[in-house]
């Protein structure tokens, strides 16, 4: 049985913020930096004394020299980094969610984002008897549950979480399911 197309559109990916910030910040510095030298020089004749400082430090500096090949390996490096962060994809923000067969009405499409999943399960195990709260991270592959209970021994409260929450995403169709990890502390740890 072939399986409908999907969209790719439904899968976001994280946003580029820390490339974007970075490259803003250091642009904005570049930016002050050069409307104050010029300002000034505009204003008073003369550039800025730092600008002197900062010329008379580089002058005995040859192109070869160790501290110019550092510099150039640093920034090389450091634009590498924020042009690999800029071009690849994030992770997955998103879990499609597939409807069985029976209910499936037509070719609608649906996904919920991990943050919701994370909060879908936490209300999830918290109704259930014996857990006092938890907390809940969810990766594409990972679902990391952690569970305080009142109960002086958790038995086999783990596993009965567990099999609870696997039932839970099986209902909603998430697909693939990911691996769940439940740890219990009791309120006495």
């Amino acid at each position: 049985m072939s399986h409908p197309s999907t969209s790719q559109s439904l899968h976001r990916r994280s946003s580029r913020s820390l490339p974007a910030t970075l490259t803003a910040l250091v642009l904005l510095a570049a930016s002050v930096a050069g409307a104050w030298s010029g300002i000034t020089r505009i204003t008073t004749g003369s550039w800025p004394g730092f600008l002197g400082s900062v010329r008379e430090g580089l002058a005995p500096l040859a192109w070869n020299s160790p501290q110019v090949v550092a510099a150039a390996i640093i920034l090389s490096a450091l634009g590498l980094i924020l042009l690999l962060a800029g071009i690849l994809p994030g992770q997955r923000g998103t879990i499609r969610l597939v409807e069985p067969e029976s209910r499936r009405a037509g070719t609608s499409e649906a996904v919920v984002t991990l943050r919701g999943l994370s909060r879908i399960a936490a209300a999830h195990i918290d109704r259930t008897d014996g857990v006092d709260r938890s907390s809940v991270s969810t990766t594409a592959t990972r679902m990391d549950v952690e569970v305080r209970t009142p109960l002086h021994d958790a038995g086999d409260l783990t596993d009965r979480l567990k099999a609870s929450l696997g039932t839970k995403l099986q209902e909603l169709g998430v697909t693939p399911q990911p691996v769940i990890t439940v740890r219990v502390r009791t309120t006495n740890d």
